[in-house]
Formats: structure tokens, sequence, C-alpha cells
């Protein structure tokens, strides 16, 4: 089969690879119909992943049909349409069970390896999906598979940016960073927030944020925006979207005394220098967290199949999975927001 493999931190290659097979009763094989990049899928390509091994192949988003399944699977047959959830888990874990899926002991990440056990992932023809039936949810026709990828991780963790955010109805709302996660955040924060405000330096970005409800803003006019919108007070949450430092820096000035600033931003610096002098004084929340498509994945699907919402929209770039390192390039440098790749 065709797959995109990372061979060395700026290097991949679609390239021939041996079919996955079932490993475990508990195993599928998925044949990949649509995937996406997805920003995580960039820290590996940027050599920033400890530990990731050379010739795993990327991608945590992907939908498709299942092909084969494991004497253990229930929940799909072949034939069924699916999405996966970018991460699985074990289910039997005290994490598991306690409903922190997210915290699973043994949790894996598709597309990844070095920080978690190595798990190739769907940026290929096909998948072999540990942990099936929690790892796969079928589809109905109503949902198509452009949809459908966005369950697999960005549309829960925006998602999931506006629930433990707290976002309430009325409030005023800002999303700073608006790459697919952000977008996301605008489409599920659009419905509650009074005003919404997205932050971000790239046009075309702004122009999706604005098609999907928020007022756009560059950078350096957010703060008089927000100002602006709440007579100097500052926002009732803030999302930050965008895993840079000056981004949080940013969301942290945003906020009003008593606000929340809700990150889903990827952070890994072990020294950031948070103002506990601001902090305190204003009383803020800060909230890390990361997308659950295990726990918010289904009551998501129901409303893609009702049609309330519409996440394709962002899709700026659809290319076939033999293009992939052009792919990649356009979506690193920002040309491109949101890419699908069919296999």
């Amino acid at each position: 089969m065709k797959a995109v493999v990372l061979h060395a931190p700026g290097k991949l290659a679609v390239e021939a690879v041996p079919d996955p097979r079932i490993l475990a009763p508990g195993d599928a094989i998925v044949r990949v119909r649509a995937t996406a990049i997805c920003g995580a899928d960039l820290l590996p390509f940027h050599g920033l992943t400890p530990g990731f091994e050379a010739g795993t192949i990327l991608g945590h988003e992907f939908a498709g049909e299942v092909v084969e399944v494991g004497p253990g699977v229930t929940a799909v047959k072949p034939g069924d349409r699916v999405v996966n959830t970018s991460m699985i888990s074990d289910g039997t874990c005290p994490s598991c069970r306690a409903g922190r899926v997210t915290q699973c002991e043994g949790r894996s990440l598709f597309g990844y390896s070095g920080v978690y056990p190595r798990l190739d992932g769907g940026q290929a023809e096909l998948v072999r999906v540990p942990q099936a039936d929690r790892a796969l949810r079928a589809l109905p026709e109503t949902v198509s598979d452009e949809a459908a990828i966005f369950l697999a991780d960005v549309l829960p963790t925006g998602y999931g940016a506006v629930v433990r955010g707290d976002v309430r109805e009325g409030d005023t709302v800002v999303v700073v960073g608006c790459g697919p996660v952000g977008l996301m955040a605008v489409l599920c924060a659009a419905p509650l927030a009074g005003r919404l405000i997205a932050v971000d330096g790239v046009p075309v970005r702004r122009e999706l944020a604005a098609r999907l409800g928020a007022e756009a803003v560059t950078p350096g006019d957010a703060a008089d925006a927000v100002a602006a919108a709440t007579g100097g007070l500052g926002a009732d949450v803030v999302i930050e979207a965008a895993g840079s430092l000056g981004a949080l820096d940013a969301s942290l000035s945003l906020a009003r005394g008593r606000g929340v600033v809700s990150v889903v931003g990827a952070h890994f610096e072990p020294d950031y220098p948070l103002d506990n002098g601001r902090m305190f004084e204003r009383e803020l929340t800060l909230r890390f967290s990361i997308g659950d498509p295990a726990a918010d994945g289904t009551a998501l699907l129901e409303r893609l199949a009702a049609a309330e919402f519409d996440p394709t929209l962002v899709i700026t770039h659809r290319m076939p999975l033999d293009d992939a390192a052009e792919a990649y390039r356009l979506f690193d440098s920002r040309e491109a927001t949101k890419v699908v790749l069919s296999a």
C-alpha cells in the first residue's frame, strides 16, 4: 500500500509499505477514503517530538471503510463507514474508568512514536486500528467522509475548548489563533456568544472565521477590539488555540477579572514565566485541555447528521495522497488552512 512516511525532520515521502494486518483480537483494518493534516503533525515534521521513530506513518485524522476485524471486535464490521478517534485508549485503567480518557495509561496517538508507543497513522491507503470498539465510530450515510474527519480530533478539541472554558449564553468570547482547531472553537462558540472575536495574522483564516460568525481581527488590533466590545473590562472567555507563547501571553491579557483562559494550543514549554501577580489580582482561571473525541464524538456526530453546522467550510485544499509532500509544504507555510488528502 501507499503511505506518508516521515524519515527525518522535514523529510517525508509517499512510498510503498507492507499492508497492515490484524495483530490482536480487538484490531480492525480500515481502508482510508479521506485523511487530513493536523497542526500536531507538524511537531514530528519539525523534529520537535522526542524519540520519534524514522519510518512512522503520519496522520491521526481519517475516515474510511472497515475491511477486516479481529475476533474481539463487536461494534463495527466489514463494510461499515467509520471515523477514528485520534488517540486510542484501553478502557480499563483508572483514568479511563473515571472518564479521563485522554489521560489513559495505555494511550497512543495515531501517526506518533517516541512520546507514545508507536502507532502508525492514517495518511495511507490502509490503517490498523487497535481497540477498534473504542477507537472507531460508525457513520450514517448523511455524514460525508470529509465532514467525518473533523470528528477525529479538531472538532472535539474546539468543542472542548468552549465547554472547558465554561462559555455561557451572551458571553464575550475571544479565540486567539484561527487554525483548524481555533476555527472549530469559533464554530462551536458562535451559537452561545454574545460577541465573538477571532484573532489571527493570516487573512484567509480571518475570512474563514468571519464566515463562521466571528468578528475577525489581526493580533495588533485584538486589544482595542476587545476593549471596545466590553467597555474595557476584557473578555469573559479567551480560547488560546495557537500553541505559541505570544498567543498565551495575549490571551491572559485579554481576559476580564475572574475570566477564563481555555488553552487547547499544544504547549511543551517547561519554563513559561506565568505572571502570578496578574493571575492573583484578576482572579483568572487558566485551564489546559486535550480534545476528547471518545467522550464528545457521539454528540458531535449527531449534530453533524442533523446539519447543525458544517466544519467542511474550513477546508481550503483537497489533494491526492501522492501529493502529500506539497500538501505539508502548503500547510506548514500557512498557505493552506485545512488539507484533506484522498487515498
